[in-house]
C-alpha cells in the first residue's frame, strides 16, 4: 500500500475539498449515464405485495 506524500493533509481540511469534488464527479456519472436522480434519492426497487410481474 503506498503512503501519502507529506504535502497532502489527512486532517478535516483535507475532507472539505474532496467533498464537493467527489458529489460533482458522481453528477456527472449518473449524467453520462442517463440517470436523472441520485440513487440514494429513489425509491426501493422492492415490488409492493400483490402486483403481478410480467
Amino acid at each position: 500500500m503506498t503512503t501519502l506524500p507529506p504535502w497532502v493533509s489527512q486532517g478535516s481540511a483535507n475532507l472539505d475539498v474532496v467533498a464537493p469534488l467527489k458529489a460533482r464527479a458522481c453528477d456527472a456519472l449518473y449524467a453520462v449515464l442517463g440517470s436523472k436522480r441520485r440513487p440514494g434519492a429513489t425509491a426501493p426497487r422492492i415490488m409492493p405485495r400483490g402486483v403481478e410481474r410480467c
